[in-house]
């Protein structure tokens, strides 16, 4: 599963980290105009889709807000711990190895963490 997805409660997060929060119900509808597949959750391809919306300065921006957000460790990274962290965060659980195993995805050099950059691109 992409690490991306994200359930109607993290859409309050997400909704916050692109400048402003939303109630549950508006967040609700907001998932359901977004959802492209009707499951309920935003896929990657759904917060692509968003962010093609947007200007490219806006979506770096935003992008690096999210980035921030998953650097709980303030290191320019994201490490496997920082990424369990966040998804305890949105209610999620997954082991550190399988934190590791969603990063090496996008891992372009290898070094076991992500970086702006290396998100960026994935984006």
């Amino acid at each position: 599963m992409i690490w991306w997805r994200t359930i109607r409660k993290p859409c309050l997060t997400l909704a916050g980290m692109m400048g402003g929060e939303l109630p549950m119900k508006e967040a609700k509808m907001a998932i359901a105009a977004l959802d492209s597949d009707g499951d309920g959750l935003l896929s990657l391809e759904d917060f692509i889709a968003l962010m093609e919306a947007r200007g490219e300065e806006q979506k770096l921006n935003d992008l690096k807000v999210a980035f921030d957000m998953y650097d709980t460790e303030s290191c320019g990274f994201i490490t496997p711990k920082s990424l369990k962290r966040m998804l305890k965060k949105m209610g999620g659980s997954k082991s550190i190895d399988e934190c590791k195993s969603m990063i090496k995805q996008f891992d372009l050099n290898g070094d076991g963490v992500l970086s702006f950059e290396e998100l960026r691109i994935m984006m």
